[in-house]
């Protein structure tokens, strides 16, 4: 596996959803950083930097995800994070589309299909900054 440098920001309320997701990626060799909800993200988007991808929940306290992509996308640095949405709801597909992801995976998530699907947004992202 190759080294990465940039990191994986995971978004979602649920403490044992987000200790699972950080503890799965950062085995895989990601660098992950976690916020509970929007404002929390937005925050440490800010603090820290843009990650390389971020995994987000659409149904959070304070701010949602919606609130959250439209937020994002205002600022021209952080446009082109590629989003992945990860919810349990069944338009999951339409809300994923209407907010720009990339990608998104239905709750509950199977590991490997998360990692299948990180690493192939992962690549792609790489792929396109060094082009």
């Amino acid at each position: 596996m190759a080294e990465r440098r940039a990191s994986i920001l995971v978004v979602e309320d649920d403490p044992d959803l987000r200790l699972v997701h950080s503890e799965i990626l950062s085995h895989e060799g990601y660098p992950v950083m976690t916020a509970a909800d929007g404002v929390e993200a937005l925050e440490l988007v800010e603090r820290s930097g843009p990650p390389a991808i971020i995994l987000l929940d659409l149904r959070m306290p304070r701010m949602n995800g919606w609130d959250f992509a439209e937020r994002l996308r205002r600022k021209p640095h952080w446009r082109d994070i590629p989003l992945i949405v990860v919810a349990a709801h069944y338009r999951i597909a339409d809300e994923a589309a209407a907010i720009g992801a990339r990608a998104w995976l239905h709750k509950p998530v199977s590991i490997e299909e998360m990692l299948r699907v990180i690493e192939r947004v992962y690549t792609e992202t790489t792929a396109g900054k060094a082009s």
